[in-house]
């Protein structure tokens, strides 16, 4: 893993440790970086979902990491 020098605000950092539950610095920005990208991947999803780019079965499942099952498809229909 790289190692990088940047100033933080250590109130905010205590903060987040505290939220999440984290002992280290580390930790508490390899955390918070990961609950983001999860966060906006999520978002992601839902606003294809919403605006009926995404099925409610295939699609939905590779997003959780799940293999595709056989059966029909539900589409998402406007509305």
């Amino acid at each position: 893993m790289k190692s990088v020098r940047i100033d933080l605000d250590q109130k905010l950092l205590a903060a987040a440790a505290a939220i999440m539950g984290t002992s280290t610095s580390s930790a508490t920005i390899n955390e918070a970086l990961r609950r983001i990208v999860v966060h906006e991947r999520q978002l992601h999803h839902l606003q294809r979902l919403a605006a009926g780019v995404l099925t409610l079965s295939s699609d939905l499942r590779a997003v959780a990491g799940e293999r595709p099952r056989p059966g029909p498809e539900i589409a998402v229909a406007d509305g």
